[in-house]
């Protein structure tokens, strides 16, 4: 298992996308691509994506946007050029305004749509624009707007995209949600949708909704999300600073083909949209751009469509599909419930009937006349004013209507007639009394309601507020850890440089190919490393050392000319990447060059998932060139001073410097928990140093050392043990040379 801490500790820094109003088919496959390459995603609006890490459900036009905007310094700003929108060209002033004040930003892409051409055709970035629609004419607009921005030096790319399609797909969005929405039945006529109605109506599927009618100008071209993801991303990783961009995919459907397309996946009694034919055309929604050419991407980034576009468009339906079944699936009211809400409606006025019928009873007692003879009170201002104050001014208006209905019953009941009643001054007067008591109790009621109801939208504006600053101060944290880390960390980039540089200052070559290994598996936080050393003809390479169980089983020797990652590897000198997963080569490789030649190579197996990125490609190319200084300079060190450190004449260490590798090879072991190594003293019988090296250069190998210990001379065999060590004993005898029994290295 990997320890937890390590991986804490070498926790790179990454860089921010920000996606401001993405729909949601871009925004999904956009996070997947950006966070594989180990970048952090955030994103902002009123419908974001739940892909994103970071999310703020807020608009872009409010004040929280700018303290967002303002904590999340993000390297490349994505943001769609929202033309249906009446506000779109002060949204994305807004927005362009925003990132302005960022202080790291390298890119905004600014997606626009194919519908700012016409005609037929391929269209290219340079093309001239001439939309027919509405939402074309705007998106011109705010294309022109973007590009004044970029004279200002905000560094802006229009990114063209023809109609999405995928997974993730909103109903109603673009032409194709639009389209199976209407054939489901649930279209909504907007003002900005170009969306008409005929006047027939629908006999199989809902009699309440209208058919839409499709202009169609030619074959409607369509990219699959995940295609128009990778495109901006090579766009942003190959640095494209041009104005426009095309990710076009090439291919598109005729209307008859996409209904085809479209009719087996819908529900039974389903309806398409017909095509539109002569001046029933012109409002119609419209179908067929000008395909979008998409040659300077393939040329500049390497970018070309890959994914099926009739899969593309089954998963639209489908999500549109899946969407509607969650929502209608979602519980609904219950009976008991909404019988519950009717009551409570009802109460008031069942108790004004009931408060009218009480009036009516105690007017009948008192001889017809609501005004009590003994005591000179009227009851009916008792009536008006309770209800004024108990449920506001609409019931206390039929209390008052009420009330004036059982006084002109007693007053006519007494003989007087109905059109005189306006002309007695008493009479009127006590009319409107009745209006001027109900409509003063039920002013200070509805006060009450107002007051209670400011209250509770100031509590959730206050809750909201709270919570909206709970996250900021979390993000802000978050982000101060993240710069302190950077800052006071030996495993930001340039403390990373110091550590491999701090680690490696040293001049003996044995100790730096132990480093080097345990450099690269922490600064690259790996398991599996293993250095292997190249001959002097170049032909073969020789495992110094490994760490790890996947890199004990590697071979010991690999020949040059029978692994091509080798070749290629010796002939590009760049870092190899196994991204073909091809199986016995390394999962990455990277070559150690000195003076313009390959004298050592790395290699790295086992990798997770989120390690197949370019950052660590590059860790390891850094790693790989400070190695190779290191390693330079204690070569040089070392023909220098190989009087000092072998016998005269010989290959033979003395004894100081005999010790120092013994000492060397043991900390290997103890670091890597592996390469073992053999102690073989010799017997001289007789023989010279002279004569003892020159039988031991022929059958020891280039890593084998000899040198004087214990008052003669040994033999010291990295990666020699068991079996091993008797064939060597066995070599060495046939050469004259004999040995005692070996013993390991501990």
């Amino acid at each position: 298992m990997r320890d937890t801490g390590t991986s804490t500790k070498t926790e790179k820094t990454k860089k921010q996308l920000f996606l401001a109003d993405v729909p949601q088919i871009l925004a999904r496959p956009l996070s997947a691509c950006f966070e594989k390459e180990g970048w952090s995603v955030g994103a902002l609006g009123a419908e974001t994506t739940d892909a994103a890490h970071h999310v703020y459900a807020v608009d872009l036009m409010s004040v929280e946007a700018e303290e967002i905007f303002a904590l999340e310094d993000a390297a490349v700003l994505i943001a769609p050029l929202a033309a249906e929108r009446t506000d779109a060209v002060a949204r994305l002033e807004r927005l362009l305004a925003l990132a302005k004040r960022q202080t790291h930003l390298e890119h905004v892409l600014l997606l626009s749509s194919a519908d700012v051409f016409s005609g037929k055709g391929v269209a290219m970035e340079t093309a001239q624009q001439a939309p027919k629609t509405v939402a074309g004419e705007r998106r011109v607009r705010l294309e022109s707007l973007a590009f004044a921005w970029k004279k200002e030096g905000l560094p802006v790319t229009v990114v063209r995209l023809p109609e999405l399609c995928g997974e993730g797909l909103a109903d109603g969005d673009g032409f194709l949600g639009k389209f199976v929405a209407a054939a489901l039945g649930g279209v909504t006529q907007k003002p900005e949708a170009n969306v008409v109605a005929t006047d027939k109506k629908k006999t199989d599927v809902d009699t309440t909704t209208k058919n839409v009618t499709v202009r169609v100008e030619g074959p409607q071209e369509f990219l699959v999300a995940r295609d128009a993801a990778y495109g901006i991303w090579r766009a942003v990783e190959r640095g494209f600073s041009g104005d426009v961009l095309h990710l076009g995919g090439g291919q598109g459907f005729g209307f008859d083909t996409l209904a085809n397309e479209v009719r087996p996946l819908l529900p039974e009694g389903a309806k398409l949209p017909l095509a539109a034919q002569g001046h029933g055309a012109k409002d119609a929604l419209p179908f067929g751009h000008p395909f979008l050419d998409s040659t300077h991407a393939l040329q500049e980034l390497g970018w070309q469509p890959r994914c099926d576009i009739r899969e593309g468009v089954r998963a639209s339906v489908q999500s549109i599909l899946d969407t509607r079944t969650a929502a209608e699936q979602k519980p609904g009211e219950s009976a008991r419930d909404r019988m519950k809400r009717l009551w409570r409606r009802a109460v008031p006025y069942l108790e004004n009937f009931a408060g009218a019928a009480l009036m009516a009873i105690i007017a009948y007692f008192q001889g017809g006349s609501p005004v009590n003879r003994t005591i000179p009170v009227d009851f009916n201002f008792v009536y008006i004013g309770t209800f004024g104050l108990l449920y506001g001014k609409r019931q206390a208006v039929l209390s008052i209507t009420f009330a004036l209905a059982i006084l002109i019953v007693s007053l006519t009941s007494r003989g007087a007639e109905g059109i005189s009643l306006l002309y007695n001054p008493i009479e009127l007067l006590h009319f409107i009394s009745y209006l001027f008591v109900g409509v003063l109790t039920g002013y200070f009621a509805d006060r009450a309601d107002y007051e209670r109801a400011a209250n509770r939208w100031k509590e959730r504006r206050a809750a909201e507020r709270q919570s909206f600053l709970k996250n900021l101060y979390q993000e802000s944290v978050r982000v101060k850890d993240r710069m302190y880390r950077q800052i006071v960390n030996s495993d930001d980039s340039i403390g990373r440089v110091y550590h491999i540089v701090r680690r490696l200052d040293s001049v003996e070559e044995e100790n730096l190919y132990t480093q080097t290994a345990a450099v690269t598996a922490e600064v690259l936080n790996v398991e599996n490393v293993a250095v292997y050393v190249v001959s002097r003809d170049g032909h073969y390479l020789r495992q110094k050392v490994r760490m790890g169980t996947e890199a004990a089983l590697r071979p010991h020797s690999l020949r040059v000319d029978d692994n091509p990652y080798l070749s290629d590897l010796f002939e590009t000198q760049r870092v190899f990447a196994n991204r073909a997963l091809q199986e016995g080569v390394p999962d990455l490789a990277a070559p150690v060059v000195y003076d313009e030649r390959v004298i050592a190579v790395i290699e790295i197996y086992g990798l997770d998932f989120g390690q197949w990125s370019y950052y660590e490609q590059n860790l390891l190319s850094l790693t790989a060139r400070l190695v190779a200084a290191s390693i330079g300079r204690a070569w040089h060190f070392e023909q220098e001073a190989a009087e000092k450190r072998y016998l005269p004449g010989t290959r033979i260490l003395k004894n100081s410097e005999f010790q120092k590798v013994l000492k060397e090879l043991s900390e290997r072991r103890r670091l890597t928990k592996d390469n073992p190594a053999a102690l073989l003293p010799v017997v001289a019988g007789g023989l010279t140093i002279s004569e003892l090296d020159e039988r031991l250069s022929h059958c020891i190998r280039t890593e084998d050392f000899a040198g004087e210990y214990e008052d003669g001379v040994a033999l010291l065999l990295p990666d020699v043990q068991g079996d091993t060590l008797r064939l060597v004993r066995e070599r060495l005898a046939r050469a004259g040379v004999e040995t005692d029994e070996g013993r390991a290295v501990v």
